[in-house]
């Protein structure tokens, strides 16, 4: 990294500050789950959902970047340069430096972090109702792989059992899912 962009970066603590959060809306207690590939070395947004009347309340959010990254900033010239993380199979080459990357834009499980927060109602087909953003500070509530969720919701007894508190959480996502699709179809 070049000497500015080592120097900002290191004026960054890997947890949320009570200044980081002051203002914003506060979602760790929804139960939201980051649900990637297994491969996935990036967990940048988290899904929740529930009942609302006939229809659901879905939330998706994802990472902050905007927070810790100002425009003009070190770190800002240096992504635009990078464009995007690079994966190899034995290296990454990161577009953002690790204590954001890693820490502070990674939404791992148990930690706070900070969130644009988009807030959906949904009806019963799948027809989204209304919408708003938000900035929040969530709290991820398990990292979660589509592998692990299809045998979920085909019944593996073993990661039912391993998801047992989130059951309710990932078969309101499942039904939303097949709402949205349907209207998408």
């Amino acid at each position: 990294w070049p000497a500015e962009v080592d120097a900002q970066a290191a004026g960054y603590k890997a947890q949320v500050t009570a200044a980081d959060a002051r203002g914003r809306e506060d979602f760790t207690h929804l139960p939201l789950i980051t649900i990637d590939g297994e491969d996935a070395r990036d967990f940048d947004d988290a899904v929740y959902a529930e009942p609302d009347g006939r229809g659901w309340r879905l939330l998706v959010a994802i990472a902050d970047v905007s927070h810790y990254v100002t425009p003009g900033s070190a770190i800002d010239v240096e992504a635009h340069e990078r464009g995007t993380s690079v994966y190899f199979p034995q290296r990454v080459i990161p577009m953002l430096p690790e204590v954001l990357s890693n820490e502070l834009c990674s939404l791992k499980p148990e930690v706070k972090r900070l969130a644009l927060v988009c807030e959906m109602t949904i009806g019963p087909r799948g027809a989204i109702k209304s919408y708003r953003f938000a900035r929040g500070v969530i709290r991820s509530h398990a990292r979660t792989t589509y592998t692990q969720i299809a045998a979920v919701l085909a019944g593996d007894a073993a990661e039912r059992a391993r998801y047992e508190a989130l059951l309710p959480h990932i078969e309101t996502l499942h039904r939303l899912y097949r709402a949205l699709d349907g209207e998408r179809q």
